[in-house]
């Protein structure tokens, strides 16, 4: 029987999603979610807040809850966590993934660093570049910091790397965005000329404890239509 049983909390705001299209101007009553969905009401509700916080759906007293019908075209959510290559097939483009360089390393001071990690540090550094139908398109620099011995594999995600390299579950991440030129390192692994401006975002992932699972320094080419950075954010008047 419907609300018998609590279903993941992830799972149900799928289920909801594929409840309604683009085109829908209100989502069903949530009496009828729950009928459609074999949840409590309850459930429902709170999958409706966690969908308002992120942008899905606009909810009003005493009103029907609205779909932000925007959302299919707003490109890659930089809100949100996300994979390069999924982000650009789902966009309709065939992705591929180049590991540049990677090596252990022992940080030391230098005006190029990025991130706030002591020094002599061990660190996992990987250079990867992602191409849209061939083009180049992103370059991430990782810096996973080395506390257990572990066989990485620096194809990884760096969410999983940082796991398996030092423990730390990833549970935030804080980014910093700012326009820059290109240094001749990034700039001849993007196949593009040094001094060309680009977008820079600086993450830093970090656990629930505040450890620190991994520094991230990202530059992105102008990108192709649907995978332009998009942020949504709740507008309360």
């Amino acid at each position: 029987m419907p609300g018998d049983r609590a279903p993941d909390p992830d799972a149900l705001i799928e289920r909801i999603l594929h409840l309604w299209s683009a085109d829908a101007e209100t989502l069903p009553s949530e009496p009828r979610l729950a009928e459609l969905t074999g949840a409590s009401r309850n459930s429902v509700r709170e999958a409706l807040i966690r969908l308002e916080e992120r942008g899905y759906v606009h909810r009003t007293q005493g009103a029907r809850t609205s779909p932000n019908r925007r959302l299919p075209g707003v490109g890659r959510r930089i809100d949100q966590q996300f994979d390069h290559s999924l982000s650009i097939r789902s966009a309709g483009y065939e992705p591929s993934l180049e590991l540049v360089s990677s090596e252990r390393i022992r940080l030391v001071p230098g005006i190029h660093r990025y991130d706030d990690l002591p020094d002599d540090t061990s660190v996992l550094r990987t250079v990867k570049v992602w191409r849209v139908d061939g083009a180049p398109y992103a370059l991430a620099e990782d810096l996973v910091p080395v506390t257990r011995e572990a066989d990485l594999d620096p194809h990884r995600p760096v969410f999983a790397l940082a796991e398996a390299a030092n423990g730390v579950r990833v549970a935030w991440e804080t980014m910093w965005i700012e326009a820059v030129g290109l240094d001749a390192e990034r700039a001849a692994a993007l196949s593009t000329s040094p001094a060309t401006p680009v977008i820079e975002m600086t993450y830093c992932g970090y656990g629930a404890d505040d450890a620190i699972g991994y520094w991230s320094r990202e530059v992105q080419l102008p990108a192709p239509e649907g995978l332009r950075n998009a942020l949504i954010r709740r507008v309360r008047a």
